[in-house]
């Protein structure tokens, strides 16, 4: 008896790393494709938020893949996040990571719509089938309008923002992990005051990166 316990114990163990590393996987290859992803994150030309027709039309469907591509990788990144977070933390500091992990999974879910509708108010307008006047009217009717444009966007955002504050006040409550992976995780906070995009933007990517890829690893670890 003790014998079929101990290998169902076993095996528990193992399917449970093997779940976690897949976690682990995906955290690291989402957070690698952030970092890209915003190396070519196109600048609007007059500066601001929004982005006019020319800014948009003759790298359309770079745009529109980007934009896209960028949404769905955080579906996958921030929630796995926050789960990694939860599976880290169950003792001290558990109520914070729970709370962050349901701010962010909410928060994820609101700014990945809002980022890939953003996508499609532009790329829609923009092509060579329509009128250019006609299109131009558009573009700038959906920019006049930032209400509804970044409605879920920004929402999003600043759930996603408090969640990963919350959870990493949970981190550091419970030692489950290095100070370094919560602190660079907090890196988000500065995307608020630093561009997220191009050169500069690697200022915040990367130790988000590192943050979110210290997560999956310290969770395999832990699943051992």
């Amino acid at each position: 008896m003790s014998v079929d316990i101990t290998a169902a114990h076993d095996t528990a163990a193992s399917s449970t790393r093997g779940r976690v590393a897949i976690l682990a996987a995906v955290l690291g290859v989402t957070s690698v494709a952030a970092i890209v992803g915003g190396l070519y994150w196109p600048e609007p030309a007059g500066g601001g938020e929004t982005y006019s027709y020319a800014d948009i039309v003759a790298g359309r469907d770079l745009w529109w893949g980007l934009l896209t591509g960028l949404a769905a990788m955080q579906v996958l990144n921030i929630p796995l996040q926050a789960l990694a977070t939860m599976f880290l933390v169950r003792r001290r500091g558990s109520t914070w990571a729970t709370c962050g992990a349901v701010l962010m999974w909410i928060g994820g879910g609101l700014q990945a719509t809002g980022v890939a509708g953003w996508a499609a108010a532009y790329y829609f307008p923009t092509d060579p089938g329509v009128d250019r006047a006609f299109g131009e009217a558009v573009v700038q009717a959906a920019n006049n309008d930032t209400g509804h444009l970044f409605a879920l966007m920004i929402p999003g955002a600043a759930l996603v923002l408090l969640g990963t504050v919350l959870q990493c006040v949970g981190l550091f409550r419970s030692h489950a992990v290095p100070k370094w992976v919560p602190i660079t995780a907090l890196t988000v906070v500065l995307t608020f005051v630093i561009p997220g995009s191009g050169v500069a933007g690697l200022l915040t990517s990367i130790p988000m990166a590192a943050g979110a890829i210290g997560l999956g690893y310290f969770a395999w670890r832990a699943a051992e």
